[in-house]
């Protein structure tokens, strides 16, 4: 039933599009971008994880962006996973919100900040907050974003912490295709034990076409606490 309601979901997006969505360049790194006041987005997230030993496992996300000023924007996601060999299941909601700091060409980088909540559907799992910083800005045909991250997990249990960098490079080929480069990268901090160190680089695609854009990420895991890589597809209309 799940995956109907995807496809569905994925059709009314292509159907009912009537201008050119926020174009995300990377697929996992921020850009210095809200969307217009009262404009509405729809994007559509599939992210693969893959280890060897250890069942593949793929997350959808379904979100629904609202920008409320030109410099302010809401979303609410819908997020739905299937680990290798199980059922397809909805795995959690998320809200996130993002606002833009200055006008654009006040600072070298322009600051964006993003913050974010997510609650499992799994109520043994803990909450989750994540807050970054958005730099960003276009060199000519040249884009550099830099985010720093930090994420709060509590309740239930005892409050962990991580944080990390995410770094993304690209060059606009022409209007319709992007090309670049991103770092992401997460350090878990443990109380009793070594902390857990994860870095993926890889390269990152952006197609715009007719009202819509669509963006792949592959990265790929470089320390021993990373997955193998990590592979990101994402589609995003304004409606």
């Amino acid at each position: 039933m799940y995956r109907n309601l995807l496809l569905t979901l994925i059709l009314l997006l292509i159907a009912c599009s009537s201008s050119l969505a926020d174009r995300r360049k990377y697929a996992w790194t921020y850009q210095f971008v809200t969307i217009p006041k009262d404009a509405v987005e729809m994007e559509f997230y599939q992210t693969t994880r893959l280890k060897q030993d250890e069942p593949n496992l793929w997350e959808y996300r379904i979100e629904v962006e609202h920008g409320i000023t030109n410099r302010w924007d809401i979303s609410v996601y819908q997020i739905f996973s299937q680990v290798q060999g199980e059922a397809f299941r909805w795995d959690a909601f998320q809200i996130r919100t993002r606002v833009k700091l200055a006008e654009p060409g006040r600072f070298v980088l322009n600051p964006l900040l993003y913050l974010e909540y997510r609650r499992k559907a799994e109520l043994a799992v803990p909450n989750k907050i994540e807050a970054k910083f958005v730099l960003g800005r276009n060199f000519g045909r040249w884009n550099l974003a830099v985010n720093p991250v930090y994420e709060l997990f509590w309740a239930p249990g005892k409050p962990t912490h991580e944080i990390g960098l995410d770094v993304g490079c690209s060059r606009e080929l022409s209007y319709k295709v992007s090309l670049g480069l991103e770092a992401i990268s997460r350090i878990e901090l443990l109380e009793h034990e070594k902390d857990h160190k994860s870095l993926y680089l890889g390269p990152a695609m952006s197609l715009a076409s007719g009202p819509a854009f669509y963006t792949v990420g592959y990265a790929i895991g470089v320390t021993g606490d990373s997955d193998d890589a990590r592979v990101r597809f994402l589609m995003g209309v304004m409606l």
